[in-house]
């Protein structure tokens, strides 16, 4: 772990000092996610996943070597690809971890690797109704402060939507309650629906503004990046599920623009009620996410 009293001045005030923030993650560079102070890496951005090339590629940009490391990551990374040695990290580190649903035992995964590989604290990019547990099994704070870093294709909606609910999403053998709430919305044909599938979240923004209503359906206890997808687009949602999915993040389950369901005929009653009113319908207003400056976020996830 880095020293005390480095910690304590990040959370008292990142601004203060100019060290950046170098986020790790597998996937390719992502335009949207950038914000001044955050620095991109990882193997598909041609850095290896060590100390030494991260390190490396912070002085190459003449950096503060004692950067933040934002290391992105979730428990299948952790079992098939860990990133290892974080203990040479000269800086802090912050694991944000996502995908609390993945595999056997994945809290059990996730304590594991913060035994071999310390970080200073832990963000729940996707699970804020799972800090309550993870925070018992880690000595460390934890924290959910959703949308984190992510940021998501903006749309304009048309003027006059299709009065349809609109689900987008895979229904592979992973996701067999969405297949079966899908399923059953087509064979009993109450309502307008309509499912479909893309290859890009701006595709799917795309289709959002399109549309009056859509329906999000979360994979166990996992507050997804369609929950901020749908927003940007400036559309309402109907969530398939429980409000307790937001943690203690109240303020989001109780949007305008957001609607819950827990059964299909509960699900096909609130949508026919709103489509019995599209003027109503097109007239919620439907805020941006709660998007997080760097700084900000930095010294939330930090705080003692």
């Amino acid at each position: 772990m880095i020293c005390a009293s480095l910690l304590l001045l990040f959370a008292r005030g990142l601004s203060a000092i100019a060290i950046p923030a170098l986020l790790f993650h597998y996937g390719a560079f992502q335009p949207l996610w950038q914000q001044p102070g955050l620095i991109q890496t990882g193997p598909a951005m041609g850095t290896p996943p060590s100390v030494e090339a991260m390190i490396a590629s912070l002085q190459q940009r003449g950096l503060d070597r004692r950067a933040v490391l934002l290391h992105y990551t979730d428990p299948f990374l952790l079992r098939s690809a860990p990133l290892c040695g974080l203990r040479q990290w000269p800086g802090p580190r912050l694991l944000a971890c996502g995908d609390l649903h993945h595999g056997n035992n994945p809290i059990e995964v996730l304590a594991a690797y913060l035994e071999a590989e310390p970080h200073d604290a832990v963000l729940l990019t996707f699970n804020p109704a799972l800090v309550a547990e993870v925070r018992k099994r880690l000595r460390v704070p934890v924290r959910s402060l959703p949308p984190t870093f992510f940021r998501y294709p903006s749309a304009v909606p048309v003027e006059q939507p299709l009065l349809q609910l609109l689900h987008l999403g895979s229904l592979g053998p992973h996701h067999p309650r969405r297949r079966e709430l899908v399923a059953g919305l087509q064979t009993r044909g109450r309502l307008p629906f309509r499912h479909a599938s893309t290859s890009s979240p701006e595709e799917a923004a795309a289709l959002y503004a399109q549309h009056a209503l859509v329906l999000n359906v979360p994979l166990n206890h996992d507050l997804n990046h369609r929950f901020f997808e749908v927003m940007v687009a400036g559309v309402p949602q109907v969530v398939f599920g429980d409000p307790g999915l937001v943690g203690e993040h109240r303020a989001l389950a109780e949007r305008p623009d957001v609607f819950w369901a827990s059964s299909l005929d509960e699900l096909e009653d609130l949508v026919l009620g709103l489509f019995a009113d599209p003027e109503q319908l097109r007239a919620i207003p439907v805020a941006p996410p709660p998007y997080w400056e760097l700084k900000d976020l930095l010294k939330a996830a930090f705080a003692p």
